[in-house]
């Protein structure tokens, strides 16, 4: 009877710890490359542009100009977003630091970081397929085009319909 009762807490206590590791693993695997930026200077008058966006340094919600653009996901079902945020202007070498967020309604939200952007740089927003390896397009999805001397940036966004999608050699 002894032997059937410690059987019986050894197992109580195994259990939610075979639980919770089991948890632990499946919560903490990589599902696969995150989005990644990319850039490539001189960019700005080597493509048909189909959109502009003032991006202005730490703007909050209460400005009006907004820089999301939303296209379909190419290989997804959906709509993505690429937000870009200016955040700092050096005079000295006339580069911006900027974040740019991915959104990604099927997959996650993603907050990345460039740092020294000059003006006319093409920015390409690198994308997980559904195999997760990262695609590029052949053009930058956005163009700064000008900082008005670090007191906002304009940006200029590529059309959709041009963005064709390979493996990208990283």
């Amino acid at each position: 009877m002894k032997r059937w009762l410690l059987l019986a807490l050894a197992l109580a206590l195994m259990l939610p710890l075979a639980f919770w590791g089991w948890q632990f693993a499946t919560l903490h695997t990589s599902s696969g490359p995150s989005p990644t930026l990319a850039r490539a200077a001189k960019s700005l008058y080597k493509y048909d542009m189909c959109a502009q966006a003032y991006a202005f340094p730490y703007a909050d919600a209460s400005i009006p100009f907004k820089t999301d653009y939303t296209f379909a996901d190419p290989f997804r079902k959906t709509q993505d977003t690429i937000i870009p945020r200016m955040l700092t202007y050096n005079s000295q070498t006339q580069t911006i630091n900027m974040n740019v967020d991915v959104v990604l309604p099927q997959v996650n939200t993603y907050h990345l970081s460039l740092t020294r952007v000059h003006e006319e740089d093409g920015i390409f927003v690198l994308l997980p397929d559904q195999a997760n390896h990262l695609r590029r397009a052949q053009i930058p999805q956005f163009i700064v085009a000008s900082f008005l001397h670090g007191r906002l940036a304009i940006v200029d966004y590529t059309c959709p319909q041009k963005w064709i999608w390979k493996e990208a050699n990283i």
